[in-house]
């Protein structure tokens, strides 16, 4: 439990840049920041390493990965073909309490864009793709899902930083909660798929902010 804790606050402060690619990730310090011993330390750098969050040097030190286009790219992939068999299942499945529950969470989603917490924008959006996997009866998949895209929300979450970005983000969503609650299997479908390639074109953003990125 312990050591979840860790991996999960250290994966938050990777993605939401609060850890920018190239800062140092101690082992010394963390130990001194979580008050735990060096073992379950290097067990959280272990797994940050692979799954490619953290570069560990042997003697000298753990620092954040850069962000890898090609990481991004393959989790883009992943997620885009996961997510549109997900949204027809939902179609198919959904029950007025779910249409509900879309509505409730497109509303979160509002409120916290409009007081532009970005962070809290995010939650709701995850909350959102995980309740269409649940109404599809899959949420085993949404796990798949969210450990395939790390890397992509790490370009996500600079792009949510973007007031006007965020905002074609909610846009994306009520076009696609729209059309499952309105049963449109084909227009559900298409409109997950052009919201998630508004991640990609988050990549041109990424080049601006982040020079040092590694294709």
């Amino acid at each position: 439990m312990l050591v979840q804790h860790i991996y999960d606050t250290l994966v938050d402060e990777i993605v939401t840049g609060v850890l920018p690619p190239g800062s140092s990730v101690m082992e010394a310090e963390l130990r001194e920041r979580f008050q735990v011993s060096r073992t379950p330390v290097r067990e959280v750098l272990l797994r940050l390493s692979e799954v490619g969050l953290v570069e560990i040097y042997p003697q000298v030190g753990s620092y954040v990965a850069p962000i890898r286009l090609q990481e991004v790219y393959d989790a883009q992939f992943v997620r885009e073909h996961l997510e549109c068999a997900l949204v027809r299942e939902a179609v198919a499945k959904l029950t007025q309490d779910d249409a509900a529950e879309l509505q409730a969470n497109l509303k979160m989603q509002e409120d916290a864009l409009r007081s532009g917490d970005h962070r809290r924008f995010m939650a709701a959006d995850e909350a959102m793709h995980a309740l269409i996997a649940r109404i599809a009866g899959r949420p085993g998949v949404w796990q798949v899902v969210l450990q395939s895209k790390i890397h992509l929300d790490r370009v996500r979450m600079q792009a949510l930083q973007q007031l006007t970005r965020g905002s074609y983000a909610f846009e994306g969503h009520q076009k696609v909660c729209q059309a499952i609650i309105a049963h449109d299997a084909d227009a559900a479908v298409l409109a997950m798929k052009q919201h998630l390639n508004l991640s990609l074109e988050s990549i041109g953003l990424l080049h601006l902010s982040e020079p040092d990125a590694e294709k």
